[in-house]
């Protein structure tokens, strides 16, 4: 049974091959992060070890075991540990270790299915000796590459593999699969469907841990305080994002992003579209940015951070490229009263 909600282009272009047995030795998941690429994932892996005669059954040990994690046939890379950080590549030894265990072939079942996530921080030499072992797989391996950034990796891997694209959901099915699957409340279910941009896997994450949506908000706060700040306290801010970046550069890039919605909240505030603004239960703080900001600031400020991000994919100076990003975000004096004026920096 391939139990995913919101995803039936996808499953069924995986249903259709393994039903023809035409199961590709390399696939390559892409779509926004916590949509359910990883689990697709493991549900293949279920599908091609099934002990029973309709796979995945996700009942039989094999199934049972994958889903646990403890099938020795499965493997997923991931970003190893550093302390409780999880370090910004993954490594070459990891998949000289892949190598290795894919040329014994299967032990536990038929198939040695190895998952690779997030496949796009591999580091260059990770990358380089991956493809060795893309171009000539062993019969019973199946590689599953998942990313939300595949221009990342080598166009030499990607053409090395079947992708599979995954949509975002319309807020409308996220709410009712939260409202009827995992029981939210009418309010809870409309509030993450808005606030999950398509996102099912977010949506239920936040629902069962508050403090998601509380970091969130307060990520957002943090911001909206650095538009009344001094260039100085705008560059050490900088500064601590930088180093920030340096360990985690998704929880960054996811940060840019939030930014980025924010202000395009702002941008719908000002053009009187208040049912379209994502950020509903923060409306009055948008409103107060919207009221204090000409257009021309809100297109910039949205301009930078997309500059930002882009600087930082492509292995821009960290600390210089959120230094510019502060240059070019508004200043403002924001007040309680409701007219408020913008300075540029």
């Amino acid at each position: 049974m391939w139990r995913i909600i919101g995803q039936d282009k996808a499953v069924a272009a995986l249903q259709s091959a393994f039903a023809d047995q035409r199961v590709a030795h390399a696939y390559m998941f892409v779509g926004p992060p916590n949509i359910g690429k990883a689990t697709l994932a493991r549900i293949l892996a279920q599908a091609l070890n099934c002990d029973e005669a309709k796979p995945p059954c996700g009942e039989c040990t094999s199934c049972r075991r994958i889903a646990q994690g403890l099938h020795a046939d499965v493997q997923i890379i991931g970003r190893e540990m550093d302390g409780d950080r999880a370090r910004r590549d993954i490594r070459i030894h990891q998949v000289r270790e892949v190598e290795r265990t894919v040329s014994l072939g299967a032990y536990e079942g038929r198939y040695r299915v190895v998952i690779v996530d997030p496949a796009e921080t591999m580091n260059e030499e990770a990358q380089n000796a991956f493809l060795k072992t893309l171009e000539e797989p062993p019969a019973d391996v199946v590689f599953v590459l998942v990313s939300t950034d595949e221009h990342r990796l080598l166009d030499t891997i990607r053409s090395r593999c079947r992708r599979v694209e995954f949509a975002a959901m319309p807020a409308k099915a996220i709410a009712s699969a939260l409202n009827e699957r995992w029981k939210a409340s009418p309010d809870q279910a409309k509030l993450l469907a808005r606030l999950a941009q398509g996102r099912l896997g977010w949506a239920i994450n936040a629902l069962q841990d508050t403090s998601l949506l509380a970091e969130r908000d307060e990520s957002f706060h943090r911001m909206k305080e650095s538009l009344s700040d001094g260039l100085g306290e705008r560059f050490a801010y900088a500064t601590d994002l930088a180093a920030r970046f340096a360990r985690d550069r998704a929880e960054v890039a996811g940060l840019l992003d939030l930014w980025l919605e924010w202000w395009r909240d702002v941008l719908l505030v000002q053009a009187g579209c208040d049912e379209e603004v994502v950020n509903q239960h923060l409306f009055e703080d948008l409103r107060q940015i919207a009221r204090a900001c000409d257009l021309a600031s809100v297109v910039r400020a949205m301009e930078a951070l997309r500059a930002a991000k882009q600087n930082l994919t492509f292995n821009a100076n960290a600390r210089l490229a959120l230094e510019v990003l502060f240059l070019e975000l508004p200043q403002l004096e924001i007040r309680e009263e409701e007219t408020r004026s913008a300075v540029p920096l």
